[in-house]
């Protein structure tokens, strides 16, 4: 039996991006009263903006608000929220309309199970790239007519299949490869305290040393003028937040859009990151005497309150932070103006500060702790990895012909 879809999850709508016409946004919820799907408009919060950036920025960040609260069960059509049975592919519940699935040992079955053990653990983020990849695999189960039977005739020679599969089909990365088998590992592994004499399938796997090099670049010197010259002079707020990313290696996800005027000790010439933000620990950061000058000499954020986000609306500090995604698509913007490269995303500014500032001869030590990484050998990778140079001694005394 073919499987209905739940919802169709938001589009946008921009009139080819002519502003002078209506833009909204598109999706579709199945009513349970008569078992059709609907579709729904929302204008409202996009229109009110005379310019396309701005009116794309909106429509970004409701349709996010949006997809998140689809996929979390609401829906416009009732006043309670939607039960979902399945975690992979937001099968419902709503009673008179479909029945429960049967619990039958799947693969689908202990991989929901899998998911709700582990929401309350993990960041949002990490548990997505946990669905997207369940997802892929469930998928491949299903074309290989492997989704309904029991967990345990998933065997190792399944296994090598679909690695097979998404090494030589999907020419995934080496990294992605190592993370598929980390997580559907994990899930295994699950299944075999709930299953006593299962054996975990996920050994002697194929692998791949391919590298699809995606990652953030440091950005090369003659560059980084530039920029700095073009962000000033259209979007001052996001260099301030390009500052502290180059100066305090501070990432760019929570620990930079939820950073609040009251973590920062201007008088001590600090930042605190606390545990909840922190990709790793709570820390105290050291500001560089250049950049805390230029902080204690920042009007907008000296008149700021203590509880106020330091990136908030209209290029100011105020109650509600950025979008998770708004600096991010701001310097991408810029970039693809100025026609630069593709490698120089915004946390490529992270990754300038260290270089620059290990050139200067700044410690490994100190460099560490600025990082906020568990050792020094995990800060000599990461700048082994950014640097890409083997040996200052050849680049400064090498003779000449």
């Amino acid at each position: 039996m073919k499987e209905e879809k739940i919802i169709k999850l938001p589009v946008l709508f921009d009139a080819g991006g002519d502003v002078s016409k209506h833009w909204y946004i598109l999706f579709y919820v199945r009513n349970p009263r008569n078992n059709k799907l609907e579709r729904q408009r929302i204008k409202k919060g996009i229109n009110i903006y005379s310019n396309a950036k701005a009116r794309y920025l909106a429509a970004d960040k409701i349709m996010n608000e949006l997809k998140e609260k689809l996929i979390q069960g609401w829906s416009p059509l009732l006043d309670e929220n939607v039960i979902y049975d399945d975690n992979l592919e937001f099968q419902t519940y709503i009673k008179n309309y479909r029945n429960l699935k049967s619990k039958n040992g799947t693969f689908r079955y202990y991989a929901s199970k899998f998911m709700d053990f582990i929401k309350n653990k993990l960041e949002e983020s990490t548990l997505a790239t946990y669905r997207s990849k369940l997802r892929l695999f469930d998928a491949w189960l299903e074309g290989n007519s492997l989704n309904q039977v029991d967990v345990t005739a998933i065997n190792n020679r399944v296994m090598v299949k679909f690695f097979t599969f998404i090494i030589e089909e999907r020419k995934l990365s080496k990294i992605s490869i190592t993370k598929y088998r980390q997580i559907l590992g994990q899930v295994f592994n699950y299944v075999k305290k709930e299953r006593k004499q299962y054996l975990n399938p996920c050994y002697d796997l194929p692998e791949t040393n391919r590298i699809n090099d995606n990652t953030p670049q440091p950005i090369q010197e003659y560059d980084i003028v530039k920029f700095k010259k073009e962000i000033l002079e259209k979007d001052q707020q996001l260099w301030l937040a390009i500052c502290f990313e180059y100066y305090c290696f501070i990432r760019p996800g929570k620990e930079l859009r939820l950073l609040k005027v009251g973590d920062l000790d201007l008088g001590r010439g600090t930042i605190r990151i606390n545990s909840v933000n922190s990709k790793t620990v709570e820390r105290v950061i050291g500001i560089p005497d250049n950049f805390l000058l230029e902080l204690r000499e920042n009007e907008s954020l000296m008149g700021a309150l203590r509880k106020d986000y330091i990136f908030s609306k209209n290029g100011m500090p105020g109650g509600v932070a950025l979008g998770k995604n708004n600096l991010r698509f701001r310097f991408a913007k810029i970039r693809e103006n100025m026609g630069m490269p593709e490698m120089y995303k915004f946390y490529s500014w992270k990754h300038t500060g260290n270089v620059r500032a290990e050139i200067s001869g700044i410690s490994l030590r100190d460099l560490q702790f600025q990082n906020g990484h568990a050792s020094s050998k995990t800060t000599e990778n990461y700048l082994k990895n950014k640097r890409k140079i083997s040996s200052e001694r050849i680049i400064k005394t090498f003779p000449g012909i």
